[in-house]
């Protein structure tokens, strides 16, 4: 896909996303634009619960040469010790995009990603590339994009540009789910859905710097939420701005407030 088209279209899903007020994350739809964008045989969601794996792989009339129940099976029971990439994951903990063909041999040895080049060239997705959103002992959220020929230098600057904007997505999405049955009172006082993520972390005492790195913006950028929220709820300060949405319904007073002063 051109590099412009494939930049509007990003541009496009990620304005529609960060313009609606949800708290799932928009899987299919992210999915099904990186596989045109990379023109990927097939695009997998890998999620991980504790010790459990769940996996959705589209397209779903994409059958992989006859092995899709293969590949499902494997997602859920092997991957964890035979995917090149997600043992890197386990190790380090290093939630950057990777590519199979990158993973140091201490995490993949040649055994190891014989057996999985082997496997994976039947499938006709022997090169891959993993976008994580979210990676950490207790779970994770990841696509997988596979496909026959190895990903250009090119295509890897874009995977990392997008990787930064799926985080920030995610902890978008995350963080409305914590404030899911304020939506509409929210609407009413303006608040955008950007300045509502905002004012829900700061409510559960994360720092204007803490805040930036969840949302994965600027400390700036935070403040600039911040002053937006005080002007349209008609207060002054942090503390100010949580116990008025919390007045209002905007915010449960349950969600608390444990931050280390009422200043901006």
């Amino acid at each position: 896909m051109g590099s412009t088209r494939a930049e509007r279209e990003w541009l496009e899903l990620m304005a529609d996303a960060l313009a609606t007020p949800a708290t799932a994350f928009p899987e299919k739809q992210v999915a099904e634009q990186l596989r045109r964008t990379f023109e990927a045989r097939g695009v997998a969601f890998s999620q991980r619960t504790g010790g459990t794996i769940a996996q959705r792989l589209r397209p779903f009339d994409e059958q992989f040469n006859g092995h899709r129940a293969e590949i499902d099976r494997y997602a859920v029971t092997e991957s964890a010790g035979g995917h090149p990439v997600l043992r890197c994951y386990l190790s380090t903990f290093d939630a950057v995009p990777l590519q199979v063909d990158d993973v140091p041999d201490e995490f993949a040895d040649r055994r190891v990603r014989g057996a999985w080049r082997e496997r994976a060239s039947a499938w006709g997705a022997a090169a891959q590339v993993a976008i994580p959103t979210y990676f950490a002992p207790e779970g994770h959220r990841v696509f997988v994009l596979g496909r026959a020929d190895p990903f250009t230098r090119g295509e890897l600057s874009l995977v990392h540009v997008l990787h930064g904007l799926l985080i920030g997505l995610d902890r978008q999405t995350a963080a409305l789910r914590s404030v899911g049955g304020t939506l509409d009172i929210a609407r009413a006082t303006g608040l955008t859905v950007r300045e509502l993520t905002v004012l829900g972390l700061v409510a559960q005492g994360l720092t204007a710097a803490a805040t930036a790195r969840r949302m994965a913006v600027t400390e700036g950028t935070v403040h600039k939420h911040l002053q937006n929220v005080y002007r349209k709820l008609g207060v002054r300060d942090r503390l100010s701005a949580v116990l008025r949405a919390q007045q209002t319904g905007i915010l449960h007073a349950q969600d608390g407030w444990a931050a280390d002063g009422p200043g901006g």
